[in-house]
């Protein structure tokens, strides 16, 4: 074999070995950049999650804090006609932002998450029912026992807290927070 011969075969194998360095480089690169853009998909849908879930908490808290404000004022005496309408038009008002960060947890997933958050929007929203009914009843002052008001108000609202507790522990799970 002639000295040309032997250079452009060397030629032609340096060549096809730097191609084939650069590939595997470009292949191990493009890798690389999938599973950083998994991990940060997977960070962004945790704090997502997160904050969906906290802010569900929260007003979820607000409403049966503001319910409990009603509550006071139905039992105290001397209480009066427009500090219980205040204190209902606010609990109403805490209904409707807990709904919307329910809302955001059950886009938020999982779907575990979205269904106990629709069960504990039903416990509220059978909480809120009883709590009208009582302050419809105190305030008609019409034929509905008040006391009986009170009891399916108390059994919505223990309800209530359960269903918050199951809300809680999904969250745990669904954030990989149980320890």
């Amino acid at each position: 074999m002639d000295a040309g011969l032997a250079g452009v075969i060397g030629a032609a194998v340096g060549v096809l070995g730097g191609a084939g360095t650069g590939l595997i480089a470009l292949l191990g690169q493009n890798g690389q950049q999938r599973r950083q853009w998994s991990i940060d998909r997977e960070t962004r849908l945790e704090q997502t999650r997160r904050e969906a879930y906290l802010a569900c908490i929260e007003t979820s808290k607000h409403v049966t804090a503001d319910w409990w404000k009603l509550v006071n004022c139905l039992l105290a005496e001397g209480s009066s006609p427009e500090q219980r309408e205040q204190y209902a038009n606010e609990a109403q008002h805490g209904w409707v932002t807990f709904t919307k960060t329910a809302d955001a947890v059950s886009m938020a997933g999982p779907n575990e998450m979205a269904e106990v958050v629709q069960s504990l929007r039903e416990a509220i929203w059978r909480m809120d029912r009883a709590g009208t009914a009582w302050y419809e009843c105190v305030r008609s002052a019409g034929p509905a026992d008040p006391v009986a008001c009170e009891r399916e108000f108390r059994a919505a609202e223990a309800a209530r807290t359960r269903q918050g507790f199951h809300f809680l522990a999904a969250a745990r799970r669904a954030l990989m927070t149980e320890h």
